[in-house]
């Protein structure tokens, strides 16, 4: 009698992909607040302010896009979906990428690390798991075959 395997897909990978996900919509959401007027919250820095009421910013386009795809990647993972490792590769190597950058300009210039600031962190969390999760997808890829 032969045995097929079960597909089973690291629940803590699409778990930290969602959650990343709706953090990067909540900032982007964020962003558009400021730009439209309606709401500033306290911890948008004045850097990021300016960012967002210069017509949305690129950031919150980026934290948008990435919130969206990282959500779907990361719900379709939990179905063993080809699309959804394929989307992972590409927002998991886009998040590490842009966050690799941000940290190479705190290294870079300490000053401009404010640690009161809390979207460093999700910066800091958002690189750790795209470098991580993205050498786990290329080394799991067959489960998604």
């Amino acid at each position: 009698m032969s045995e097929t395997k079960k597909k089973d897909s690291n629940e803590l990978l699409n778990i930290l992909m969602i959650i990343i996900g709706l953090l990067f919509i909540f900032k982007a959401v964020m962003e558009f607040l400021a730009w439209a007027g309606i709401y500033e919250p306290a911890w948008l820095n004045l850097a990021d302010l300016e960012a967002a009421t210069s017509i949305f910013g690129g950031q919150g386009i980026i934290s948008i896009l990435l919130g969206i795809w990282c959500l779907i990647s990361g719900i379709g993972m939990f179905r063993e979906e080809e699309y959804a490792m394929g989307m992972g590769l590409v927002v998991l190597s886009i998040m590490a990428a842009v966050g690799i950058t941000a940290i190479v300009g705190w290294i870079s210039v300490p000053a401009s690390f404010d640690f009161t600031y809390f979207v460093n962190y999700i910066i800091i969390a958002a690189t750790v798991i795209g470098v991580l999760g993205f050498f786990w997808l290329l080394f799991t890829y067959k489960r998604y075959d």
